[in-house]
């Protein structure tokens, strides 16, 4: 009798349920049988779960990318028994300790190791294939010489100023000054700051009124600068000044503030607004320009190998899209009719037509809820019906065949199907999802940092525009002021060694320090005695008449920074050298000729003979002063024997003395 009650009644109908229809019925005991009696649903709070081996190998697969590693961590801690509710930190000693050290096993270690090999792979095969002719010397001298012919002679921004009117001369030596340009870098510096202080929505009331006008006074003044600025430099430099993209961006930037403020203050009645929104923001790129002054070249070093990695990141960039490609065809193809009102699959992500199946697959490269569209894709019919939905089979989702009737029920424009699971197990989305984190999240991505780290390594390795730059600046400071672009043989000398000595001191070439000879005739001689024969044989000036251009000294200065940077001693650096230009000159046309006139080799050949006669005098007379000195000292000793006997005999004894 006990038992023939209601209670009992619907216990037992519950228990014959769950036996009869296991995969949509599951008994349920203690707070979860008490949570669905009081009417509401016993679902789990994360999609991932530790209930057999190979979602456990899931779940730490997922949280190894870091994605949601800390709510499974929060939800373990928080874990009792099961089907009882969650208490706050019951559990979270251990769970806590452990999932931290798996973290810093699998992703800050195993992960990171990964990145390690990849990159080291990546530069290994870089080695393989990279000219293994070459050595770092050839190769320094190389760069060297295609970043000077890269100027294509266009250095200095005029030439022959002696020759130029007297009111041009004047204008461009004003324009050049350090304090112009410093000046000019601080009114750039301060405009852009004068932006920041710009806010959305900015009210014009009494009190906000003052500040408005204060502010376009300052804009004002500083259009007015830049445009003192480029008129200037047009004066100074005529035709000259468009060969500069600095100054065509600036002329640029100018002319678009001053039709800007033209049309603001005029009664044309046209908005200008967002035009003005996007000459700012092209003004405010002309703070890159600081990064010319000497002291930022670090921070240049940054820039130019992210620009170096740009043209080299097109190759990755190729292979990503490619994968990208391959996987959203096959994404379009797999899950096209899945349900497209989950949580994380919704209309935002989802696999409906190739091109957002590519931006989802995009989206998910950067370990952006990657893991949450899988578990969504992995819900089948039990799943669904649990959670009070419910999906097509994926057999019965047929639309090629059924289409009108899919239509009729609206199922084309909000697909519902299951995902299609082979001998019952829906493994598709976790292989799909895996397999696509591991090559495109890890590989790929790895090798984007790589390239970049190449990029980086390159840059802070070739500094040869600093070099050129240098060289200018002491060529035009000191030796050329009127940019002849040439300097007697004796001067040319003295300009090379000096400019190894500012490389050197700056920190781009290293190597012992050079003596640079003094202005005297006399002591020239002298002072090329002190250079070593390893670079007095690397000289090979071109002359003309007695003359030497700013290129062929410029290109021997990098001749000697070729041989600073060869470590290997080899004592043929220079026939290294020249093979180097003979062997570029087979693979490309970069050095279509190579300078070899009668003038310049004589030139060489005989600056090299005049600093070794010079060596073998110096060494001659120091051996000839060191074998008179010898034989003075031996001559002395030998004439004060004597003289010492003498004073032995003539000395009388104390006894005869006495």
């Amino acid at each position: 009798r006990t038992l023939d009650t209601p209670e009992c009644n619907s216990c037992l109908e519950e228990c014959q349920a769950a036996c009869e229809c296991s995969d949509f019925c599951t008994p349920l005991i203690k707070d979860a049988a008490l949570c669905h009696e009081q009417g509401s649903s016993w679902v789990p709070i994360i999609s991932q779960n530790f209930n057999n081996v190979w979602n456990s190998m899931l779940t730490l697969t997922e949280i190894s990318t870091t994605e949601g590693w800390v709510e499974v961590m929060y939800a373990a801690a928080d874990t009792v028994d099961n089907f009882v509710q969650p208490v706050r930190d019951a559990n979270h000693p251990m769970w806590m300790v452990l999932l931290v050290l798996w973290i810093f096993l699998s992703f800050m270690f195993l992960m990171n190791l990964g990145v390690g090999v990849i990159v080291d792979k990546f530069m290994e095969e870089r080695e393989r294939i990279r000219d293994i002719s070459l050595s770092k010397a050839q190769a320094q001298w190389i760069r060297c010489r295609k970043a000077l012919l890269s100027k294509n002679g266009r250095i200095f921004d005029l030439q022959n100023i002696h020759l130029l009117p007297r009111t041009q001369r004047k204008f461009y030596n004003f324009v050049k000054h350090p304090l112009f340009e410093r000046t000019i870098m601080t009114c750039i510096v301060a405009n852009t700051l004068l932006m920041t202080v710009e806010s959305f929505p900015e009210l014009e009331t009494p009190d906000t009124q003052p500040v408005r006008i204060i502010k376009e006074a300052i804009n004002i003044m500083f259009a007015a600068v830049f445009t003192v600025e480029a008129v200037l430099k047009l004066i100074a430099f005529k035709c000259s000044y468009w060969k500069d993209s600095w100054n065509t961006f600036d002329f640029f930037c100018v002319a678009a503030t001053l039709i800007g403020i033209a049309l603001q203050y005029s009664d044309s009645g046209i908005n200008i607004s967002s035009v003005a929104s996007v000459v700012r923001i092209f003004r405010m790129a002309r703070l890159f320009r600081l990064l010319n002054f000497k002291p930022l070249r670090p921070m240049n070093k940054l820039f130019m190998s992210l620009a170096v990695s740009l043209v080299k990141l097109a190759n990755v960039g190729v292979v990503a899209c490619l994968f990208l490609v391959l996987f959203s065809i096959l994404g379009v193809n797999l899950f096209a009719m899945s349900s497209q009102e989950e949580d994380t699959l919704d209309n935002h992500g989802n696999f409906k037509n190739f091109w957002t199946a590519f931006i989802t697959l995009f989206r998910a490269s950067t370990g952006e809820a990657w893991n949450e569209i899988m578990h969504d894709l992995h819900k089948d019919e039990i799943d669904y019906f649990r959670e009070g939905k419910w999906c097509t089979p994926a057999e019965l989702f047929d639309w090629q065949d059924n289409y009108d009737i899919l239509k009729g029920k609206c199922l084309i424009d909000k697909p519902n199907a299951c995902v299609y699971a082979p001998g019952g197990w829906n493994l598709l989305p976790w292989v799909y999802w895996i397999t696509y984190t591991l090559f495109i999240g890890l590989v790929i991505m790895n090798i984007v940092v790589a390239v970049i780290l190449e990029g980086y390594d390159e840059s802070k390795s070739c500094d040869e525009a600093a070099m050129i730059d240098t060289c200018k600046m002491l060529w035009e400071r000191k030796y050329d002021p009127d940019h002849t672009l040439k300097l007697p043989a004796g001067d040319a000398v003295r300009y090379i060694l000096e400019a190894m000595k500012e490389l050197q001191s700056d920190g781009l070439v290293g190597g012992d320090p050079f003596i640079v000879p003094t202005l005297q005739s006399t002591s020239f001689a002298n002072q090329l005695r002190k250079i070593p024969m390893r670079y007095a044989k690397a000289f090979d000036l071109c002359l003309q008449g007695n003359q030497v251009e700013f290129f062929s000294a410029v290109r021997q200065v990098f001749r000697f920074v070729a041989v600073v940077e060869d470590d290997s001693n080899d004592a043929d650096i220079v026939e290294s050298l020249d093979k180097a230009d003979a062997l570029v000159a087979q693979k490309t046309k970069f050095f279509a000729t190579k300078t070899s006139s009668a003038s310049l080799t004589n030139a060489g050949n005989q600056l090299v003979a005049e600093i070794a006669a010079a060596k073998l005098q110096k060494r001659f007379k120091e051996k000839r002063r060191r074998r008179a000195e010898e034989a003075a000292k031996a001559a002395g000793d030998v004439e004060r024997t004597p003289v010492e006997n003498v004073l032995d005999l003539t000395e009388p004894s104390p006894r005869v003395a006495g």
